[in-house]
């Protein structure tokens, strides 16, 4: 008898002790869990979870059907209701998604399906699929129809994110450390000279907030100037995105009149309220009055159409007329060389660019950029300048060329991935491929896209 007590005082004292250690950690249990797809759109999902007390947290999710795929959002802390929304999610696709809290404590697992991503951007096709090894990552793509998409496809040419812009996109580039998109909105549709210019800078995140939203023609600092072609986020979150510029000139030698405008390029610096805080512009470094074809050029007299910056923070912009790259000092806007056949640089002239797009700063002065090859005796190119600033000469560091059946003679862009890949955006085609870095490409994957785009971008992750 004695012996049977002793047993259940033990007993007792033990499942104290236990309630004891339990009592000492966050209550963690949760009041209600549930994740539904999102009725607005179709790749994205809603959960909600009441949580006791404040909670560490992540959430995991994963397609059921395939636990290979789990990934996991950044830890937050949460009490009470809290809202989570799940983006990259592919169409028509069984998750499993779970809360896992800190120490690794994970909730029960809730399902749900996601639905059909929107017929434009649904069907893109693969046509060549050599890949050497699996690729991760994701291509930003957009619409410059209205409405339109900004939206993100996997390696493969499958939908995992896209949002609505009514109003139809321009450019776009993506931020990774706040998933804001950049970009240039509102393209005008209907006027040959203008077609490539926006009228509307938005900052977007990946939930489809807006942070800005601003009508450039209301900003008094932008009268004769119009945005287009690029707009991509500085370190600090300003903006930064070509414009326009126009100036007046005397043009009689050249049959004009005294006050001829000539529009040039530049480019200004938006900060997240809508300010212009920054401008530039080229006419400080070349002379319209100076080229004997200004008469049939002066509407659009040198066409940029990217800016791009390096980690000590100088600006490349690339301009397709001239075919040049341009190093900008970001303090005094002063041109510190111009790279191409009319250059200040000298360099070999398998080096020069017949329409350039698209500039891809690897280091200071090492600058990928695509060379459109618009005569069409060659395929478009992935070329590699390197600037020896002692020297003043440039050096062709990577030659890579795609067949011309691919090649794109305007718009889009080149990417290095890797030590050993290039994508290229062949806009024009609405193909992107993927090659090794070969003088003559091996292409490894070619994806054909229902519509035509301005760029195709690689992003290599994105977390949240």
């Amino acid at each position: 008898m004695k012996r049977t007590i002793l047993l259940l005082l033990s007993a007792l004292l033990i499942l104290a002790a236990c309630r004891n250690e339990d009592d000492s950690r966050p209550d963690t249990t949760l009041v209600t869990f549930n994740v539904q797809r999102n009725e607005q759109n179709a790749l994205r999902a809603d959960l909600t979870a009441e949580l006791k007390a404040s909670t560490a947290y992540h959430i995991e999710y994963w397609e059921k059907a395939d636990p290979a795929t789990l990934r996991k959002t950044r830890p937050a802390v949460g009490k009470g209701i809290v809202h989570r929304t799940l983006i990259m999610l592919k169409p028509n696709t069984r998750y499993a998604c779970r809360l896992v809290y800190e120490g690794g404590e994970p909730s029960d697992v809730r399902e749900f399906v996601t639905g059909a991503a929107p017929d434009e951007i649904a069907h893109a096709s693969l046509l060549v699929d050599d890949m050497p090894h699996e690729l991760p990552g994701y291509l930003l793509v957009y619409m410059r129809k209205s409405p339109g998409y900004v939206y993100l496809l996997d390696t493969k040419g499958i939908p995992v994110w896209y949002q609505p812009i009514a109003e139809g996109v321009l450019v776009a580039n993506l931020e990774p450390k706040t998933n804001r998109l950049y970009m240039i909105t509102k393209p005008i549709q209907n006027d040959f000279n203008q077609a490539y210019t926006g009228r509307i800078l938005k900052v977007m995140d990946l939930w489809g907030n807006v942070i800005l939203e601003k009508e450039l023609s209301t900003l008094p600092e932008m009268a004769g100037r119009k945005a287009h072609h690029e707009c991509r986020p500085l370190p600090n979150g300003n903006a930064i995105f070509v414009t326009t510029v126009d100036r007046t000139f005397d043009l009689r030698a050249y049959g004009g009149t005294a006050n001829e405008v000539v529009t040039g390029d530049g480019f200004a610096v938006m900060d997240l309220k809508g300010n212009i805080v920054k401008q530039w512009d080229c006419f400080e470094t070349l002379n319209p009055t100076e080229n004997p074809r200004i008469m049939d050029i002066k509407e659009d007299w040198l066409h940029a159409n990217s800016i791009n910056y390096d980690a000590d923070g100088n600006y490349y912009m690339t301009f397709n007329r001239p075919s040049e790259l341009w190093k900008i000092d970001p303090a005094t806007g002063r041109v510190l060389y111009r790279v191409g056949k009319a250059g200040d640089v000298p360099m070999q002239s398998e080096g020069f660019a017949d329409g350039m797009h698209c500039a891809n700063p690897k280091a200071p002065d090492e600058v990928l950029v695509l060379d459109n090859a618009r005569d069409n005796i060659r395929g478009s190119r992935a070329l590699r300048y390197k600037v020896d600033l002692q020297t003043r000469r440039a050096e062709l560091t990577l030659n890579c060329e795609i067949p011309r059946q691919y090649s794109s003679p305007n718009r889009g862009n080149v990417q290095q991935i890797g030590k050993d890949m290039l994508i290229f955006g062949s806009s024009v085609k609405n193909l992107i491929l993927f090659t090794d870095c070969s003088k003559q490409v091996t292409i490894h994957r070619i994806l054909s896209l229902q519509h035509l785009f301005y760029r195709a971008e690689y992003i290599p992750t994105i977390e949240y």
